[in-house]
């Protein structure tokens, strides 16, 4: 049996005022190094076979705080939100009504985000990302963490729901979410923990 524990970083100021933080280089604020802090403290029983990290800092510093010997994959970064990138969304209908309107009501995954990546392209980045880890460590304990969009991909694509599934989970700073894996057929056993 293979368990993924997915974990997203710790709050950042970012987050705290509820902007779009995809690709910006944020640091953790007080509170997410104090959440990642009581997620090490929560999982120091477990010996990890392998840790995976998005190499954005949030991420990163998260990573670092609850582990050691950490891979960074380019492909856990969060969704490339282009343009709008640390903006409100109330920034965005302001700065960006159309390609807003668009947002609201076009289907999500095949929405591209000014300059930056469509929803279908981070989903399929994180099906490819998860396959490869699961196609390597066919068994133990593996660590990931990540971001809060990524990790709603993970889970929807694992449990065969689809993109559209993605958008049926929220995901908490921190949250410790776990997929057990028996002959490729998955099981979520833990979301936000």
């Amino acid at each position: 049996m293979l368990e993924l524990i997915l974990i997203r970083h710790g709050q950042t100021d970012s987050n705290r005022k509820g902007t779009y933080s995809g690709w910006t280089d944020i640091e953790l604020n007080k509170c997410g190094i104090s959440q990642a802090e009581r997620v090490r403290d929560k999982l120091k029983h477990i010996n990890f076979d392998l840790v995976v990290a998005s190499p954005l800092k949030r991420a990163k510093k998260t990573a670092e705080i609850i582990s050691k010997n950490i891979i960074y994959d380019e492909g856990l970064k969060e969704i490339n939100f282009g343009l709008w990138d640390n903006l409100s969304l109330e920034e965005i209908e302001e700065k960006y009504p159309e390609e807003y309107e668009l947002w609201m009501r076009d289907k999500k995954e095949e929405f591209i985000f000014p300059q930056g990546e469509s929803i279908k392209d981070v989903q399929e980045r994180a099906a490819n990302v998860i396959d490869n880890i699961i196609k390597k460590q066919k068994k133990g304990i593996v660590l990931i963490v990540t971001h809060g969009g990524l990790i709603r991909n993970i889970v929807a694509h694992l449990l065969g729901m689809g993109r559209a599934g993605s958008w049926r989970f929220r995901i908490d700073n921190c949250g410790i979410t776990k997929i057990q894996i028996t002959d490729g057929y998955a099981v979520l056993t833990e979301l936000n923990g």
